[in-house]
């Protein structure tokens, strides 16, 4: 799939042609952990040499799987203890943008040329960003006839333009955490695009990308290849264990050690933590599906298949409970399988890999800019 983040993507380019390393890294800065990927290439192939994965919790003092904005030195300290947990040696990063801090979305224009283009669309994108068009980096990306929507034939020719913002400001935080522990960043991207890297497999049809993280959710369709929607849900696997907390009156620790002992399929102790944790991904479940059947009315286009991924995808009876709400094949993304590892890994890997996507779609990239 082309991506259209080029100014994103291509981000520190000189400073990778100058580099001979033939390994890279991807890294995903999420609010309750951080994920790591590093990759090597060895003639043509992507072998995986190492990964891990830190809480963010515990350095902000608070319970690991709840959401923490830490400070710069405190980033620094765990990315210090990640690197070196996980034996991650590439100094060369290539990071994730969350989706809540950016716009993505897809507008209708006049058919015009790349000159004219490059005038009307930073115009027309005042209409959508809510902040001044100077402290966001634009981009935007003009999507092929092929890969349209749906075409009215009634009134003037148009086409469909992939527009995209990252506030400046994010792109300057996120490099002072790399600059802090005197990694260099190699480019950016919206970590919707580095997940549907990881595990899309090029299908032309309606695919939904489901992504559970603990303190959100985020949404994206892909049709012919190309993003149609984004959206976030304002819950994720961090409001369950509260729920949990709450219920039974006891510390977060405990609750999310409960969460992932018996998920969505036994009893704690008497108390139904399946139907605590039902009752969130339930409303979870209903704004997909508000956002589906909008896309389908509109695009006269079914959804074929719903791919998880995120942390939160591996609660325990959570792909059963997607494949009965939402009635179309539902399976775990498994990022690690675009990439060559050890035998011994491959258990490891299928029940870890949907948590590691967005690393995994970053390094994938990155390993394609090496070429």
């Amino acid at each position: 799939m082309a991506n259209p983040l080029r100014k994103f993507l291509h981000l520190g380019q000189s400073v990778l042609w100058q580099k001979k390393d033939n390994r890279v890294v991807g890294l995903d800065l999420g609010h309750s952990s951080v994920k790591a990927v590093q990759l090597r290439n060895e003639k043509g192939r992507a072998i995986l040499e190492t990964y891990g994965e830190m809480a963010v919790g515990p350095y902000g003092d608070l319970a690991v799987g709840q959401v923490s904005n830490l400070t710069s030195t405190k980033m620094a300290e765990l990315l210090g203890d990640l690197f070196r947990e996980a034996n991650i040696t590439a100094r060369l990063v290539s990071l994730a943008i969350p989706l809540r801090s950016s716009l993505l979305l897809i507008i209708d224009l006049p058919t015009l040329s790349p000159s004219q283009l490059g005038k009307v669309i930073p115009i027309e994108a005042r209409k959508y960003i809510p902040v001044p068009i100077s402290e966001v980096e634009l981009d935007w990306w003009v999507i092929p006839p092929s890969a349209a929507g749906a075409v009215d034939d009634s009134g003037p020719k148009k086409i469909e333009v992939l527009l995209v913002a990252i506030h400046k400001e994010v792109i300057n935080r996120y490099t002072e955490h790399l600059k802090s522990m005197e990694l260099t960043p190699a480019f950016f991207e919206i970590e919707t695009f580095s997940a549907i890297r990881s595990v899309f497999s090029g299908e032309r049809g309606a695919t939904v990308i489901l992504d559970l993280g603990a303190g959100t959710t985020k949404l994206a369709i892909v049709d012919y290849g190309v993003v149609r929607i984004s959206h976030t849900i304002s819950k994720g696997a961090q409001d369950i264990t509260l729920a949990i907390s709450r219920s039974l009156g006891s510390e977060f620790a405990k609750a999310e050690e409960i969460k992932r002992s018996v998920g969505l399929l036994e009893r704690y102790d008497g108390q139904n933590i399946p139907g605590l944790a039902s009752t969130i991904i339930e409303y979870i479940f209903a704004e997909v599906r508000k956002v589906l059947t909008i896309y389908q009315t509109r695009q006269r286009r079914s959804i074929e298949k719903v791919i998880l991924i995120g942390s939160g995808a591996l609660l325990k009876g959570l792909l059963e409970l997607a494949g009965q709400n939402f009635e179309v094949p539902v399976t775990l993304g498994l990022p690690f399988a675009k990439v060559e590892y050890p035998a011994f890994l491959e258990g490891v890997l299928a029940k870890t890999g949907p948590g590691f996507a967005v690393a995994v779609g970053l390094a994938l990239r990155h390993l394609e800019n090496l070429d």
